[in-house]
């Protein structure tokens, strides 16, 4: 579940002295504000919007609005918090660590999966959607693991697999539980392809990966 919101803040800069207040119609003293938005995610990952600086009458809070700019070159260092100026930061850099280990990880895959069918072996698990399989499958989406059972000149035999996901995790896990390994996950009948069959899924990008 994503947890996300906004919340307004007012920071008061200091004295900006006094001067004729249009509003109250009189000498008042006047404070540099600041109001600004900070949105969240997780309340950790923060960003800011709808930042405004202003000269504020302490008596009515009625003011002038000032340029955002011309304001801070002549502060020492930002009123907005670090976090919440650059907590955005960390979740851009989270995601891009993601993509990086992602694109690592399909590389490998893709590699292991050239390799593996130009020389299948017994044992093989491919990770598959076997709804390209079916005349008629009752999902679009139907991942299961299919393991090589004999490897022949045109064909290859496979254990086919009883338990089927809606994603290549839920096949992954079982590979990773040991699941395979329990009474009735494949089918007593092997299911044969041939090569021909093979690269025509693979072709259509049906087999998610194939480990060894």
């Amino acid at each position: 579940m994503i947890v996300w919101g906004k919340k307004g803040h007012v920071a008061n800069l200091g004295s900006q002295g006094s001067r004729h207040c249009p509003v109250c119609e009189k000498e008042r003293p006047f404070h540099l504000m600041l109001q600004y938005t900070v949105h969240h995610i997780w309340y950790v990952f923060k960003w800011v919007t709808g930042k405004q600086y202003g000269a504020v009458c302490e008596v009515c809070q009625r003011g002038d609005k000032l340029d955002a700019k011309a304001v801070e070159s002549k502060l020492q260092k930002s009123p907005i918090p670090f976090g919440a100026r650059w907590g955005w930061a960390f979740l851009a850099g989270l995601i891009a660590i993601v993509a990086v280990f992602g694109a690592l990880d399909d590389s490998s895959r893709s590699s292991d999966r050239e390799k593996y069918l130009a020389a299948p072996q017994a044992g093989d698990r491919y990770v598959m959607n076997v709804a390209s399989l079916l005349k008629a499958p009752q999902s679009k989406y139907m991942y299961g693991v299919l393991r090589v059972r004999a490897v022949n000149a045109d064909a290859i035999e496979f254990d086919a697999p009883t338990i089927f996901y809606s994603g290549a995790s839920g096949a992954n896990k079982d590979v990773r539980d040991g699941k395979l390994a329990e009474p009735g996950y494949f089918t007593a009948e092997p299911l044969v392809l041939t090569r021909d069959e093979i690269a025509r899924i693979h072709h259509e990008h049906a087999i998610h990966s194939i480990q060894r």
